[in-house]
């Protein structure tokens, strides 16, 4: 086999690599996302309390009011909230029945999806990989009271901010 032949060989043999590369960029394309709240699912406040407090307890960085304390809140800081960086990703989708998908976040039950956000969860979590995420909402917080020229510290009742997504 000559040189010549060796590289008329190479250029026969079809070239793959861009074929596994769109495949691979394919499987990490943002299929569908959506978000649900602790309202969607009709939770009681006490329930979502037990789950922020758990959350909270397994958080390994306990970084309350993003690391800012009451010296670096100015006019123009916005209100902080003490979880709002306390995350998890302890949730589970238990289907039960087409459209019928219960929430459970950190083991507690926190509801059930409202049947159309059911059905959808349910087509795309056949074919797709879910990942999803759970954030805290309101509790306790600072802001800076410019008629007050101080700092307040207040707080509202806590949320959960459900956002998932398939790829």
């Amino acid at each position: 086999m000559g040189l010549f032949d060796f590289f008329k060989s190479k250029k026969d043999t079809p070239d793959t690599s861009a074929q596994n590369n769109l495949q691979d960029n394919d499987q990490h394309t943002l299929k569908h996302e959506m978000q649900i709240t602790d309202k969607d699912l009709k939770a009681d406040e006490e329930t979502v309390d037990r789950i922020v407090e758990k959350m909270v307890e397994e958080d390994p960085f306990k970084n309350f009011y993003s690391d800012k304390t009451k010296d670096d809140m100015t006019p123009l800081s916005k209100q902080t909230y003490k979880y709002e960086n306390i995350t998890t990703v302890n949730v589970d989708f238990v289907n039960k029945d087409k459209g019928k998908t219960l929430v459970k976040v950190e083991g507690i039950t926190l509801g059930f999806l409202p049947e159309e956000t059911a059905l959808t969860l349910q087509s795309y979590q056949d074919k797709y990989l879910l990942t999803a995420f759970v954030y805290v909402t309101g509790g306790p917080y600072m802001a800076y009271d410019t008629s007050k020229e101080t700092v307040i510290e207040d707080e509202v009742p806590f949320g959960l901010d459900i956002f998932v997504q398939f790829t």
